[in-house]
């Protein structure tokens, strides 16, 4: 059960690398399609398009690690006035939610993915890309949504919040 845990941390760390990365290929995407149509006049058909799914991909995967990581925002204000038996049982609920909200997240994303697949819609650009690939982002993102709710559930830490009071 510990590798198991191990294993699922980690596959999560590495997915918000890969959301890290996303962003930094946006960026590069972006920077090579202004000097393009800028300075040499000649705009790519297929910066936009990619830096939109990169852009997208890296906020399914990068979630995950927000949650583990306590890096997404929160609203602690009730949080920060009870004490650390209530924090607790509120740490549960809210991980339990977010279980819950995660799930749904997945069971329809795959359900969207699989009607895309199915229907063979492409994209109108250039590029004619499946839509079913970069909308695999969406389940792939609540899946590691799941296991990373699922491993907060475990450790049963409460996050302390801000001192902004």
């Amino acid at each position: 059960m510990n590798r198991l845990y191990k294993f699922s941390d980690l596959l999560i760390k590495y997915a918000g690398y890969l959301a890290g990365i996303l962003i930094f290929a946006t960026t590069l995407m972006t920077f090579y399609e202004v000097i393009s149509r800028s300075f040499f006049g000649m705009p790519t058909a297929w910066a936009t398009e990619l830096s939109t799914y990169a852009i997208i991909g890296s906020c399914f995967l990068g979630t995950a690690y927000a949650v583990r990581t306590y890096a997404h925002i929160t609203v602690d204000l009730l949080v920060n006035r009870v004490n650390d038996a209530a924090r607790r049982i509120f740490a549960y609920i809210c991980n339990g939610l977010g279980l819950l909200f995660s799930a749904i997240l997945t069971w329809y994303g795959f359900k969207h993915v699989f009607m895309t697949f199915e229907l063979g819609v492409i994209s109108t650009s250039l590029l004619r890309i499946p839509m079913y690939l970069p909308e695999l982002f969406i389940p792939i993102g609540g899946v590691l949504l799941i296991i990373a709710f699922i491993l907060q559930l475990i450790d049963g830490n409460v996050h302390k919040g801000g001192d902004h009071l």
